[in-house]
C-alpha cells in the first residue's frame, strides 16, 4: 500500500509540474500580448477614448517624432520603444490610475489623432508589435529622449551612457529661455524669506557627466533638474542658469530627459545603415529584445 501511493504522488507531482508549466507560460504570454483595444484619457478635454491599440500606437509614435522625415528603420526602433513602454504601463498600472483608462495622454504617450495616419509610421507600427524589449522576462520602461545632450545618462540596468556626437549641433540642440524674477518667484518659491540678491537664488548647481543638472539649491532647497524643467517648460534636462541683466536665463541642451534612446540619434543611426533591432540594442543594451 504505501508503495502505490508513492507512485501515485510522483505521477501527481508530475501533472502538478505540467500544469504549472502551462499556466506560467500563457500569464507570460498574456503579460506579453498586444491589446486589441484600450482606453485612453485626454486631460485637455477631460474625456475618456476607446481605440484600437494599433490606432493608440500609431497616434502616439506620430506625436513622438513630431512631423520628422525619419529613415523607416529608426521610426521602427522608435514604435517598438513605445510598445515596449506601452505594455510595461499596462503590466503595472492599478485602476486608481489614467482616470480609471489604460492611459493617460502625456509626454510618455504623446498620442495625436489622424484621420489619415503617416503610411510610413503604421507600417512601422505593424513591424513594432512584434517585438519586444524585456528583462528577466519583463516588459521595460523604455524611455526615450528628442535628443541627447551628446550623451545620454546611464540607467542601469536596462540602459547605458551612450555617446551621440551626432546630437551635437543638430537643429534645435540648445535652447535659451529667459524669466523675470517675478516669474521664477511665482514658479519656484514656496516658503520662507528670499534673498534680495536675486544673483544668490540659484547656487550650488551638480551635474552628471552627460551635462544633466541633477540638482540645484533654490533658496536653499533643492530642486532637481527634472522638475526645473517641468516648472519652467524647459526643452532638456541639461540645463544652466545665470542671471543678467535683470532676468534668469537657462540654457538647455538637446531634448527630452537624456534617457533611452535619442530619437535623433536613432534617425542618424539608421540613415548610416543600422536596422531597427541594432538601434534597440545599442541603446537598450541591457535588455532582451523579443519577437513575436
Amino acid at each position: 500500500m504505501p508503495k502505490k501511493i508513492t507512485i501515485v504522488s510522483a505521477a501527481a507531482l508530475v501533472l502538478l509540474s505540467v500544469i504549472t508549466a502551462i499556466l506560467l507560460t500563457a500569464t507570460a504570454n498574456s503579460r506579453a500580448a498586444v491589446p486589441r483595444r484600450v482606453s485612453v484619457y485626454l486631460p485637455e478635454r477631460g474625456e475618456i477614448l476607446t481605440m484600437s491599440y494599433d490606432e493608440f500606437l500609431t497616434g502616439c509614435v506620430t506625436g513622438l517624432t513630431d512631423g520628422e522625415n525619419l529613415a523607416d528603420e529608426a521610426l521602427t526602433a522608435v514604435a517598438a520603444a513605445e510598445n515596449s513602454r506601452a505594455i510595461y504601463t499596462l503590466s503595472v498600472k492599478s485602476g486608481f490610475e489614467n482616470m480609471g483608462a489604460d492611459f493617460t495622454v502625456g509626454a510618455d504617450f504623446p498620442f495625436i489623432d489622424s484621420e489619415k495616419p503617416d503610411e510610413r509610421v503604421t507600417n512601422a507600427v505593424r513591424t513594432a508589435e512584434k517585438l519586444l524589449l524585456t528583462l528577466d522576462g519583463e516588459p521595460i520602461n523604455a524611455q526615450m529622449c528628442g535628443m541627447s545632450s551628446g550623451r545620454t545618462d546611464e540607467c542601469p540596468p536596462i540602459s547605458c551612457s551612450v555617446a551621440l556626437p551626432c546630437d551635437i549641433g543638430a537643429e534645435g540642440f540648445e535652447s535659451r529661455t529667459a524669466f523675470t524674477t517675478e516669474e521664477v518667484r511665482r514658479a519656484l518659491h514656496k516658503s520662507g524669506t528670499i534673498s534680495p540678491d536675486c544673483s544668490e537664488w540659484f547656487a550650488n548647481a551638480v551635474y552628471a557627466d552627460t551635462g544633466t543638472l541633477l540638482y540645484i539649491e533654490f533658496n536653499g532647497e533643492r530642486i532637481t533638474g527634472a522638475a526645473l524643467k517641468q516648472a519652467f517648460g524647459l526643452r532638456s534636462v541639461a540645463i544652466t542658469v545665470e542671471y543678467t541683466e535683470d532676468k534668469f536665463r537657462f540654457t538647455c541642451l538637446g531634448l527630452g530627459e537624456n534617457k533611452g534612446m535619442s530619437i535623433n540619434g536613432a534617425d542618424f543611426m539608421a540613415k548610416n545603415g543600422s536596422t531597427a533591432e541594432e538601434i534597440l540594442r545599442t541603446f537598450y543594451s541591457g535588455a532582451e529584445l523579443e519577437r513575436f
